[in-house]
């Protein structure tokens, strides 16, 4: 099918560069490519941490977690300028969470927002607190996610088994949580 196209536009070419006047071609060139022109309303990129929207304060609000934390951090992207992650957990040992992850420069047009959610629950490792967050349930898991507790941040240890060497970098500050 494409090479169809690509022999049509051929031939196509040729007749409008062999039997039309230069004045028509120049015309219809500046008409052509105006129509290529991408149009689009400014938009307004967030400059700083990813804020929460109505759909989160409506997930934060609901009523059948009264306990939540969120946090905030930016973390190294291999393939982009870094990812900005809003974490929201819910529940007090065990819970619900929704990440919002804002991939920075991550295509052609700009930032890519992605937000999965799923279950977490916090376990006593080495002296250590640990957050699992898993992507659907915590025994079947799409994605899975290991944080160090500390007080005011978490540390993201691992994904999906796979352990980070250098945690330095993979921090997320509290930035809000329940009363």
């Amino acid at each position: 099918m494409m090479k169809r196209m690509n022999t049509l536009s051929k031939t196509v070419l040729t007749f409008v560069l062999c039997h039309l006047p230069w004045q028509v071609l120049i015309v219809g060139s500046v008409v052509i490519l105006g129509a290529c022109i991408e149009h689009r309303e400014n938009e307004k990129k967030p400059a700083g941490p990813v804020t929460g929207n109505k759909a989160e304060e409506k997930y934060i609000t609901d009523k059948d977690y009264k306990v939540f934390r969120i946090y905030e951090g930016e973390v190294p992207c291999e393939d982009c300028d870094g990812i900005q992650q809003r974490l929201v957990i819910k529940g007090d040992t065990v819970g619900i969470f929704r990440l919002t992850e804002t991939y920075k420069n991550a295509t052609e047009d700009g930032d890519a927002t992605l937000v999965c959610s799923g279950q977490w629950k916090k376990v006593k490792a080495d002296a250590k607190e640990i957050l699992i967050l898993s992507q659907g349930g915590i025994d079947d898991s799409v994605r899975r996610m290991e944080y160090e507790f500390h007080p005011k941040e978490i540390i993201q240890l691992s994904l999906d088994k796979n352990q980070f060497k250098n945690t330095a970098e993979y921090h997320l500050k509290m930035v809000r949580k329940s009363k």
